[in-house]
């Protein structure tokens, strides 16, 4: 058993930017905070290749250099030390990374490229593995997540690789949700199961689609998840024809001074204070609902490749056994239905299905007590998601930074502020612990100090 500070579940590039805090925060000494991450797989687990449906090759919508400390603004949130902070994080740059590899005056000289997916997941692991002064990462599964006797400590179960029958239990004084979640649920019969495939499907699944023979393949969605299938399976199945279903036509990402500001500091337009319908908007436009531009580049000239403007609705085994029968909802023909040899459904990740998985009922029910109706809100319920990155009103805290983006700004959603989520999800924390980087809660919480 251990107990610390921070429990986080989950070594992806949320738990390296405040890991990275909190060493440089107890290396300065400033405090003694203690941190436990537990990773089922390995750290950086979704950005490598060697887990779910991205290949690693996969080019990074963002540059590297919105690393970790990313935008380097913790005088916001912590005053006069918070440039102390900063200063203190440069070791742990991606520039001080690819110096270390002998890469960076390539790199730069070459104008400073797009890298891919798995040479960020080997930066965010090389971060990890430096940011040692009070963080623990242990290798293991959580299986039940509950508070403790006394209510004030989130304690996790945690199989061990190898020892599943003799669980450990860690806890801590606030929760700390990381990872992509689980995907998101998408009507299907149970017979056409072996031929639905999802954004989170191992690599090795998507093996059982016949090699060397034109196969039809349908993905589902019109982001990120949609891309990664189709540049996998486009190097995996050369010969397959391939179908996207969005519910609007495709957009490429289009990255302006004014978008890239309100992903790196959402205080600069308010953001908490703009109606929801013009927050939604914003995200789906310049996050969810696009595809990378250079990627689109490398399929232009596709001729297997065709989109389909629609909303998929169901999957039903077909008639002759041999296929799937996808339904779904045309703006010019209405209800109509298509028979693919393959669907995969790349909808998106649901981070609340996953700790409805992680939570026994009674704690989801003291979760809803304190914050409302949660666990079967409609799809685009607006989740309670304070400034901290928290569940608002519950009590210990729980932190689920990949929720934040309507409510609180869209890069805690994604790679977009790495050091300003930490900050977030840290100063809190730092208040209840008397530790000096916090100025006092109501003085910062003044927008005058919080705007340029």
């Amino acid at each position: 058993m251990s107990e610390s500070d921070i429990l986080i579940v989950g070594a992806g590039a949320k738990a390296a930017a405040i890991a990275a805090k909190v060493h440089t925060i107890n290396s300065l000494g400033l405090g003694e905070i203690s941190m436990t991450v537990i990773e089922k797989t390995e750290p950086a687990a979704s950005w490598l290749g060697r887990n779910g449906m991205t290949s690693g090759e996969e080019p990074l919508a963002i540059p590297p250099i919105k690393d970790v400390g990313f935008p380097y603004q913790s005088s916001r949130q912590f005053g006069g030390l918070g440039d102390d902070i900063d200063a203190a994080l440069l070791p742990l740059t991606w520039q001080r990374f690819a110096m270390e590899r002998h890469e960076y005056a390539t790199w730069v000289n070459s104008g400073t490229p797009s890298v891919m997916h798995r040479d960020y997941g080997e930066y965010l692991g090389w971060v990890l593995e430096r940011a040692t002064e009070g963080v623990t990462i242990y290798d293991g599964r959580v299986t039940e997540v509950s508070l403790s006797d006394g209510g004030d400590r989130w304690q996790a179960e945690v199989a061990e690789r190898g020892r599943p029958e003799d669980p450990e239990r860690h806890t801590g004084r606030i929760l700390v949700l990381t990872g992509p979640g689980v995907h998101r649920h998408f009507p299907h019969d149970p017979e056409v199961e072996s031929r639905v495939f999802h954004c989170d499907s191992r690599r090795e699944e998507l093996t059982r689609i016949p090699e060397g023979e034109p196969v039809e393949i349908a993905i589902i969605g019109g982001g990120e998840s949609a891309l990664s299938a189709l540049v996998f399976l486009r190097d995996l199945r050369p010969q397959a024809r391939l179908t996207i279903y969005t519910p609007t036509l495709p957009l490429s990402r289009g990255e302006s001074f004014l978008e890239n500001r309100v992903f790196a500091d959402p205080d600069n337009v308010d953001w908490d204070h703009l109606d929801v319908e013009t927050r939604r908007d914003f995200v789906k436009h310049c996050d969810r609902g696009v595809f990378d531009a250079s990627v689109l580049e490398r399929i232009a000239d596709d001729d297997h490749l065709s989109f389909v403007c629609g909303r998929a609705l169901h999957v039903s085994l077909a008639g002759d056994g041999e296929g799937a029968l996808l339904e779904f909802d045309s703006p010019s023909e209405g209800e109509t239905a298509q028979r693919y040899d393959f669907v995969v459904n790349c909808t998106g990740f649901d981070l609340l299905r996953q700790l409805r998985g992680l939570f026994p009922d009674g704690v989801r029910d003291e979760v809803e007590e304190q914050c409302g109706p949660l666990w079967d809100s409609p799809p685009k319920f607006e989740v309670p998601i304070g400034r901290g990155l928290e569940l608002e009103g519950v009590r210990p805290r729980l932190h689920i930074p990949g929720l934040g983006g309507l409510r609180q700004g869209p890069g805690f959603a994604n790679l977009g502020s790495l050091g300003l989520l930490a900050n977030r999800v840290l100063q809190p924390l730092l208040e209840e612990l008397e530790v000096p980087t916090a100025p006092n809660s109501a003085k910062m919480q003044d927008k005058s100090l919080l705007l340029d």
